[in-house]
């Protein structure tokens, strides 16, 4: 007894534990504390009956609890009535458990019914149960129950309540209550149910019922028609008598075959009667009011007509009925069976169904289910499709056979693909759904080897055994077609109990075989999506396509003269192919593998490129680097092929650079291009005066690359600089040098004392000019200086000219100029200052192209006229220019010419000459001293210079007179 105690209290522990963790929060200070009383049983329980304790468990400390429970310790020969038993927790065993945790001051009430054993020892016995609240707090209830010997049935034990069930026909608590109707009287302990009508408290009860515990805590009972909504509970009378109201419930319901499978919900074989199929069914219920009303069986056919007459002899049981056998199968101390025949009912689906003889079919007191009588009485094999293309997995069905039985499928060796291996030939059928085993058979039909054992002898079929399914009446198997020949293959089934191994060609066989069907397999479907037709050395391609159902791996190949080699894709010789039918892997370079067929693609040429189902192939593909097809082995597998034009890598790549100038203040350049064949680009920077600095960029998947802000701050300034972007050839190294990238090749050279010639001289010799080399260099220049900004060219706003002119008062002078400092980075401000250094107008750009000229506008508005300097200041250095404000600016209208009339002529009117494009004038690059030589103020253009200055001159003298005056 004390070892199942610790056994029972360390599952409850155990789970208490689990289930605390939503209360880990809770703070020290404050704890839970549990508090058990027991109520009952008033009077005493005989062998083979029952008795019940209501227990309470409230939480009288100062917290919510996480987790609650009750642990139960029982005498020999008492169990716990699970089904019987109610209230709050889930009920087992030996052990009630509150999931939800008990709250502050809340009470939990639970009562358990518990069985007393037909040889449980007489006298007094003690049921213990120890209450816990949280996982510190505990409280011990011990209740003493007396035991007494079974009454025989004579009534000498006292005439009141002669089978012990608390209930009976008279108000004295004598007689038999009626289980048929219903009706009578309960007695202080019974068990009532929701829904029961005509029950009546016997005179042992003293004054009105109400609930005594819970949520509905003085909720009268109302008697003699309880309600369906009757709140569940224990009820006393306020002088300690007390019943319980449950609800009622069928928690079982199972429809057994000849084979003991509970086939409900599924379908059987009409049979024949009293022995097979539907003519000899069994029905198994039990149910929790079997002290209140007796258990009938109902059955309708599916036009709701019922057929219960026909179909079974006594559709009526009650307690005294129940762990009776019936039709052979064993039926549980608390279940009742009954026989059902339903061979001469005709074929459909019929309704079987459990309730209660009175008032008792309600909700859960009532239990339905149906079961499907089919006239195929032998057993007949379905394929879910008659055609597929190879590697397609076809599901099939075994039906009109009783569940539980076994049957054996099988396909024969003729039907298998050429050359497949015997560990395939044991993967034909899948081991998925009812099958319980499948291999295959050898020996002349005498030696079986199911999946994982050695197959030594030549191979006669594949089988699978298939066990009809309980719920559903058939038997479902699969048969995964890749391995089988493209042609009609024939599927063979055989009867029930008709096991492997067998000669299929046998006289035995033929006569077990009971159907057969007809598969048509077809060649599936391979499309290449990338590459494309063209590919070049070294570079990464995405490597994807499509692939019909079936097709689970795919390995690629390239043929040059012969046979088919392997291509490895990325460090493995295969390729999974996905659920949706795709296969893919990304950034692959074909020409790096260790496969034959990568060899092959290494170098410039056209080839055939191919994919193919790996499922057909004989040998190890996947581990065989020099795996190789002839063109009939890759042409008759599930295959597709394509031209592969393979070219050598290529490299273009663009410098950008301000003006052909690269500041000291930016020390950055901008790099882009396409490098076809290669991951990276190397980049070497070279200054005239030695010295070298390098960086390297990444190539995108669309064999571009570009990178801003390319660092040169490692080379010394003032001098000529070459940029030089590399990329290896085919072999992945520079020359002959066994680098395969800048830094490896110049970490192999001592150029500490070697002019920019020297250095470049070297690097061209080792690399592109290298005997047979195929490495690939662009080359740029630039100069690298000092910051550098100037004003060119100063103008009013649409009156463009060059050099710097006279801007009117209140117009927009535009003042452009150039730099070798990079936009966006760097800003310029332009400032316009009296000669005693107060500025009047400012301007500030950031924006200029990459040939280093720029321009910005400064509002002249209420300037006075005058000479004022002009200063451009880009954070580094400045340039200043004197400019002269006048009253206004004039543009000169030019004398128009008198055109001579033409002289009218008979000749064709002459085709015009068109107009010769002006050419542009370059714009000058900015030198390289940092102060800029103001430009003089004469104008630009043919005659607008000088106008303009005659004007400016005519405006001061008239001012000058004004001033006189």
């Amino acid at each position: 007894m004390t070892k199942k105690r610790n056994s029972l209290r360390a599952m409850v522990l155990a789970a208490l534990m689990v289930l605390s963790v939503v209360a880990m929060a809770v703070p020290a200070a404050a704890a839970p504390q549990a508090s058990l009383s027991a109520d009952g049983p008033d009077s005493p329980a005989q062998q083979g009956g029952t008795f019940e304790i209501t227990y309470e468990l409230t939480n009288d400390g100062d917290e919510d609890a996480g987790t609650g429970g009750i642990e139960l310790s029982l005498p020999d020969g008492v169990t716990v009535d699970t089904d019987a038993s109610s209230g709050d927790g889930n009920i087992n065993a030996g052990a009630v458990f509150y999931t939800n945790g008990v709250a502050q001051g809340e009470t939990k009430t639970t009562t358990i019914v518990f069985n007393v054993a037909d040889d449980a020892s007489t006298g007094d016995a003690t049921v213990t149960a120890e209450g816990f609240v949280g996982t510190q707090s505990n409280s011990t209830v011990d209740t003493t129950v007396t035991i007494e010997e079974a009454d025989d049935g004579n009534g000498d034990n006292g005439g009141v309540d002669p089978d012990g069930d608390r209930r009976s026909a008279n108000e004295d608590g004598t007689g038999e209550f009626n289980t048929e109707d219903g009706e009578g009287y309960f007695l202080p302990d019974a068990t009532l149910f929701q829904g029961e009508s005509d029950v009546r408290a016997s005179d042992d009860f003293q004054g009105s019922l109400t609930k005594s515990a819970g949520d509905a805590e003085g909720v009268p009972l109302n008697t003699p028609n309880i309600p369906q909504s009757q709140e569940t509970g224990r009820y006393d009378d306020g002088n300690g008598n007390t019943v319980t109201v449950q609800q009622p419930r069928v928690t079982t319901l199972e429809v057994l075959n000849t084979n003991g499978n509970d086939i409900a919900g599924g379908t059987v074989a009409e049979g024949e009667s009293d022995s097979s199929g539907a003519g000899q069914l069994t029905v198994v219920g039990a149910w929790n009011y079997e002290n209140a009303e007796n258990l009938e069986l109902t059955i309708e056919d599916d036009s709701g007509l019922d057929v219960t007459g026909d179909s079974v002899d006594d559709a009526v049981k009650t307690s005294a009925d129940t762990g009776t056998d019936v039709n052979g199968q064993s039926i549980s101390s608390n279940e009742v069976g009954y026989d059902v025949d339903l061979s001469d009912t005709g074929t459909g689906t019929y309704t079987i169904s459990l309730a209660g003889t009175d008032d008792l079919g309600f909700g859960e007191a009532s239990q339905s289910t149906t079961i499907t009588v089919t006239g195929d009485d032998d057993p007949s094999l379905s394929l879910d499709s008659d055609e597929v293309v190879r590697g397609e997995d076809v599901r099939f069905e075994i039906q009109g056979s009783d569940a539980g039985d076994e049957h054996v499928v099988i396909i024969e060796a003729d039907d298998l693909r050429d050359g497949v291996s015997n560990d395939n030939a044991q993967h034909i059928f899948r081991n998925v759904g009812d099958t319980s085993e499948v291999g295959v058979v050898t020996g002349g039909g005498t030696t079986d080897a199911p999946r994982g054992t050695p197959v030594n002898d030549d191979i006669d079929y594949a089988y699978a055994t298939i066990e009809v399914d309980d719920d559903t009446g058939v038997g479902v198997g699969q048969i995964e077609t890749q391995y089988l020949d493209e042609t009609d293959v024939d599927v063979f089934l055989y009867e029930q109990g008709f096991g492997v191994p067998f000669d299929q060609d046998s006289t035995a066989a033929d006569e077990a075989e009971v159907d057969d069907e007809s598969l048509e397999v077809q060649e599936g479907d391979l499309e290449i999506e990338s590459p494309g037709n063209s590919y070049v050395v070294g570079s990464e391609v995405d490597v994807n396509g499509t692939a019909s159902e079936g097709i689970d791996d795919v390995a690629f190949f390239a043929r040059r003269n012969n046979d088919y080699e392997i291509v490895e894709i990325d460090g493995s010789n295969t390729l999974t192919v996905d659920a949706d039918g795709t296969f893919e892997e990304e950034d692959v370079e074909l020409s790096d593998g260790d496969g034959s067929g990568n060899d092959i693609i290494s170098l410039p040429g056209t080839y055939r490129f191919g994919v193919v189902d790996v499922g057909g192939l004989s040998g190890s593909p996947e581990t065989n680097d020099d795996y190789s097809l002839s063109p009939s082995e890759f042409n008759t597998n599930t295959s597709t092929q394509q031209s592969l034009r393979v070219t050598d890598t290529e490299l273009s790549a663009t410098v950008k650079t301000v003006g052909g100038q690269v500041s000291t203040t930016d020390s950055t350049v901008n790099i882009s291009g396409s490098a076809f064949g290669a991951s990276n680009v190397d980049v070497l920077f070279i200054g005239d005066r030695g010295g070298t600095w390098t960086q390297d960029i990444s190539v995108d998947d669309d064999n571009t690359f570009e990178e801003d802000d390319v660092s040169i701050s490692g080379l010394e300034d003032g001098q000529r600089v070459t940029a030089h972007i590399l990329i290896p050839g085919r072999d992945g190294e520079y020359g002959t040098t066994g680098e395969s990238d800048i830094d490896g090749y110049l970490a192999t050279k001592n150029f500490d004392t070697s002019t920019g010639q020297q250095i470049r001289e070297n690097v061209v010799a080792d690399t592109i000019e290298e005997t047979g080399s195929d490495d690939r260099m662009v080359t740029a220049n630039f100069r690298y200086s000092d910051a550098q900004t100037q004003i060119q060219t100063v103008y009013p706003d649409g009156m463009e000219a060059s050099g710097v002119n006279p801007v009117g008062v209140d117009d927009t002078m535009v003042v452009e100029g150039a730099t070798n400092l990079r936009p966006d980075d760097n800003s310029i401000t332009v400032e316009l200052m009296t000669e005693e250094g107060d500025s009047v107008a400012l301007a500030t750009t950031d924006e200029w192209s990459y040939d280093g000229t720029w321009s910005t506008s400064l509002e002249l508005e209420d300037v006075q006229t005058g000479t004022y300097d002009l200063e451009a200041d880009d954070g580094e250095n400045t340039d200043l220019v004197e400019v002269e404000i006048v009253q206004s600016v004039q543009t000169a209208t030019p004398e128009p010419t008198e055109t001579p009339e033409p002289t009218p002529t008979d000749t064709p009117e002459p085709t015009p000459e068109p107009t010769p494009e002006p050419t542009p004038e370059p714009t000058p690059e900015p030198t390289d001293t940092a102060t800029a030589t103001p430009t003089p103020t004469e104008g630009g253009g043919p005659g607008f210079g000088a106008i303009v200055a005659v004007i400016a001159l005519i405006a001061a003298a008239l001012l000058a007179v004004r001033r006189d005056n």
